[in-house]
């Protein structure tokens, strides 16, 4: 495989608009990719322009950054953004809007009246945050309400008022014709395709916002003015769309139909709602238009597709990086909706092809991605580094993405992923492959995947085993395969992929023949495999916490994620949970817990051997040994078997333990359930120890069982199990 890549974990970037649609990338990536390889003032190149951040987090760390954008709402975007508009401005051109007349009346009035209604409690007409509409209905069943004259808030049935005002507006008139002209007029090919997508709105948000844009068009605004307001449109397009699932959820919508249920938004409340959005606290980057190049710290934007961008080798390019585009229908032709809606269908231009395609397949996006790795190739000097961001990880992403680079002549260097958030993380360099490979494909996989599973020492997810598959084959030209064409030779990894795991070596815990993706791969026969990947996390958080005392989090998952590079990255649920099992926290720092000091703990494994010693003796039984400290009743029998340890480390234990898994107990901190929960939940082969039989008794149940009078072998066997394990720390004591 190439080398483990250490994964830069990134925080939790700020909400933005339009983010259901754009690559979920963490806060922090670029800059630190960039300032571990080049100089402030070096140029980098974004060769998609898919997400906002990436340009806008290399230019405020000072580099010059290049980006081709063909999708005009994304450029507007990336520019809007670097404005570092503030929260005032933004207020003042929705003041400036809600001002604007029409007819005799405030464009805000007559926009808030579409959706009045009654509140059911007081009567009061005033505007409902939303409607809720059941798909192919064709009125609203429920209503979403904030009542200002009684306080009644909530969830309510609609009245035949509210329904029968929702059908007034129809799939036809002066609005819909103009939300038409201004996508695709009457005689355009795309028409008929401009008419498919607006099945993507109701007839009353379609009149909402052409009533908009309309009253836009007949007001004296400034060149910044205008965008100030296209800005807060922009948001009203989106949330004027039916693809607003209800109840509420991260829906990240691949295809433009709507949900069972869905939500029909207040376009004024939304547009008011986005002003937190849009306005930026960041310092304002400087925005050239290409080829003028920028200062260091600033962003020169193309506005095309890269294979129109002339002269990117006069530029010194010193690193490419991208998030990766993913396919998604819905997005792509609803901006080509709003960039006719805000600015006309010449804005739209060769982008219109979006509305033609329906469907996107893996292979199709392999040829597309293949397509724009050839043009920054061969724009790009030998050893050019290529970092590039899968941030939705899945099967066929994962290896249209390879498969894209190693056809194009990109050689992977390293990886790294962190499945629970998503995110792959690839290193190329301009080069291609060698040729030469000593086994073939499938071979390869199977190697890989074997070494891949004993390093990590714990059955893992398809994706993990996938991605140490691809790799390998990275190191091939062509991936080592027979095809040449991008989608052909995506075909061919995914089946080398799937012939190399038939590979008796592995074992499939759980899932179904149909899906690889689901349960969990491991090995018939584990050999010489390390110890589990979540015992060895665990206690290397200790270590930080025992060294390095002070530490907040951003900085721990940094160092851990150096510990454990590339496809060993620890998941973040993981790495939290054994935080709260021996820290504490103070002023977003970390240090250990005073009951989790190692003379603290000696101390409390000492007493719950005692305890337990003596408890065995009260009921009768012979007590044997430390670990495990064995009660035996007077046949000599096994009755229970006692583990007590201070830490979660359950691995080794729970699997090559002696004792039979129902007489078998393991006594731990009650600190510890969080995060012996989270092991058992991740490893399914503990999973099966826990049913089984092995119980889990925490130190303050012992306490409590020891301290019970007039407890017999009966009675304790009805009390032993009331104090399992949980995600609460704190447990109201049930004796």
């Amino acid at each position: 495989m190439p080398a483990a890549h250490v994964f830069l974990p990134g925080r939790d970037a700020a909400p933005t608009p339009l983010e259901r649609y754009l690559p979920p990338l963490p806060a922090g990536v670029v800059s630190a990719w960039l300032n571990a390889r080049l100089q402030p003032g070096d140029w980098v190149l974004d060769p998609f322009g898919a997400a906002p951040l990436v340009a806008l987090e290399a230019a405020r760390a000072g580099y010059r950054v290049a980006v081709a954008a063909g999708n005009p709402v994304a450029q507007f975007l990336l520019e809007f953004r670097a404005r570092a508009v503030s929260a005032d401005e933004l207020r003042g051109a929705l003041a400036e809007l809600a001002a604007a007349r029409r007819g005799d009346e405030r464009l805000e009035t007559a926009l808030l009246e579409l959706y009045s209604t009654s509140c059911p409690a007081c009567g009061a007409q005033q505007p409902a945050e939303a409607f809720i509409w059941a798909r192919e209905a064709e009125a609203p069943h429920a209503k979403l309400l904030d009542c200002k004259a009684c306080g009644a808030a909530g969830e309510y049935e609609t009245d035949a008022t509210d329904q029968q005002r929702a059908r007034g507006y129809q799939r036809s008139g002066p609005h819909l014709a103009r939300a038409l002209q201004r996508i695709a007029p009457p005689g355009d090919p795309d028409r008929q395709h401009a008419e498919d997508a607006l099945q993507g709105y109701l007839p009353r948000a379609v009149y909402a916002l052409v009533m908009v844009i309309n009253r836009v068009e007949g007001m004296q605004l400034s060149a910044q003015e205008h965008d100030l307001v296209t800005a807060l449109l922009l948001s009203a397009c989106d949330r004027a769309t039916s693809l607003w699932a209800h109840p509420g959820g991260r829906l990240r919508p691949r295809q433009l139909s709507a949900p069972a249920q869905f939500r029909e938004y207040n376009l004024w409340h939304e547009m008011e709602r986005s002003i937190a959005l849009w306005a930026e606290d960041g310092p304002a980057v400087p925005v050239m238009r290409w080829p003028e190049p920028p200062p260091a710290g600033g962003i020169s934007l193309f506005e095309g597709p890269l294979r129109e961008m002339q002269g990117l080798k006069k530029a010194p390019i010193k690193a490419a990086l991208a998030a990766l585009p993913r396919p998604n229908q819905a997005f792509w032709t609803l901006c080509a909706l709003w960039a006719g809606w805000l600015w006309g269908a010449e804005a739209i231009g060769p982008f219109a092809a979006v509305l033609r395609r329906k469907r996107y397949d893996w292979a199709w996006h392999t040829e597309a991605l293949h397509a724009a790795m050839s043009v920054l190739e061969g724009s790009l000097a030998a050893d050019t580094p290529f970092f590039g961001m899968v941030c939705e990880v899945e099967e066929g992403f994962n290896a249209a993405a390879m498969a894209a680079a190693n056809l194009a002549g990109f050689r992977l260097e390293g990886m790294a992923m962190r499945r629970d958030q998503g995110q792959l993380q690839l290193d190329w360099r301009k080069g291609a492959a060698p040729a030469r490979a000593a086994d073939t494909g499938p071979q390869a996989v199977a190697r890989a995947g074997r070494a891949l599973l004993a390093a990590r020492g714990e059955p893992s997810h398809f994706l993990h085993l996938q991605a140490a598959g691809l790799g390998e084959l990275s190191r091939r030209l062509h991936l080592g395969g027979a095809a040449k064409v991008p989608g052909e030779l995506f075909a061919e990894a995914r089946q080398m992929i799937e012939a190399g795991l038939q590979d008796q070596a592995f074992a499939r815990l759980g899932g179904t023949p149909q899906s690889q993706e689901t349960g969990a791969w491991w090995l018939h026969d584990p050999g010489q495999t390390r110890s589990p990947l979540a015992d060895r996390v665990e206690i290397a958080v200790v270590r930080h916490l025992l060294r390095r005392p002070g530490a907040d989090l951003e900085t721990i998952d940094r160092t851990l994620c150096g510990v454990f590079p590339g496809l060993l990255t620890p998941p973040v649920t993981l790495v939290e949970a054994a935080l709260h099992s021996y820290g504490e926290q103070q002023d977003g720092l970390w240090r250990i817990s005073a009951a989790d000091s190692p003379a603290a703990r000696r101390d409390d494994l000492q007493e719950m051997r005692q305890l337990l010693a003596r408890l065995g003796g009260r009921l009768g039984y012979s007590v044997q040994g430390e670990t495990p400290l064995e009660w035996r009743d007077a046949a000599g029998e096994l009755v229970l078997a006692f583990y007590p340890i201070a830490s979660a480390v359950l691995g080794e234990l729970l699997l090559a333990a002696g004792t039979p898994p129902a007489h078998s107990a393991v006594v731990l901190p009650g600190r510890r359930s969080r995060l012996a929960l989270e092991k058992l939940g991740r490893d399914p082969r503990l999973t099966a120890s826990q049913e089984a039989g092995w119980r889990f008794l925490k130190f303050r149940h012992v306490r409590r069982l020891a301290g019970t009078q007039k407890l017999d072998a009966q009675t304790f066997g009805d009390l032993i199990d009331l104090d399992p394990l949980t995600l609460e720390e704190a447990q109201t004591p049930l004796l």
